[in-house]
């Protein structure tokens, strides 16, 4: 439901975050804006609902893929990859999954090396930061686990 209302405004060009930039947002900027909008509704759905960590974020993964996808060089978008990427590592158990961890790191590192924003560098910063805080024991699979896996952030209910 959410994500319809979401691809609505996106589609109608209104920002669910708020009045619109200056400058007319490209499509990829307004399926970022949309993706942030949905994250923090999800997020106030975790703080307030336990063990819904697992079902959240896909779409917000898909809507960022979409932004990516129409253009490859919105840091913002990679910046704000990362983060759910992170979120969604968490396993809700004390532990964390490999691959997830990965990709976020392989986006931060995107940022931080394409030349990001001050803000979005803060973000990839901080998503970098805080995996290295996550301690050996709480990988339980070796990085060698994601090899061969197809590897796309969100559910990606539609074809490329």
């Amino acid at each position: 439901m959410m994500l319809a209302v979401v691809c609505f405004c996106v589609t109608a060009g209104v920002s669910p975050a708020g009045p619109p930039r200056t400058a007319a947002p490209t499509l990829s900027q307004r399926l970022t804006a949309a993706a942030e909008e949905l994250l923090r509704v999800e997020k106030k759905i975790a703080a307030s609902h336990e063990g819904l960590d697992p079902v959240l974020y896909e779409d917000v993964l898909t809507l960022l893929d979409k932004a990516i996808q129409v253009d490859p060089q919105n840091l913002h978008a990679h910046a704000r990859t990362a983060e759910v990427l992170l979120l969604k590592s968490d396993q809700g158990d004390g532990t964390f999954d490999i691959c997830t961890i990965l990709d976020a790191r392989d986006e931060a590192d995107y940022v931080l090396n394409h030349g990001a924003e001050s803000n979005d560098q803060a973000i990839a910063r901080g998503v970098l930061r805080a995996i290295e805080s996550i301690p050996p024991s709480a990988i339980p699979d070796p990085p060698s686990s994601c090899a061969g896996e197809e590897r796309h952030h969100g559910s990606k209910t539609s074809t490329s």
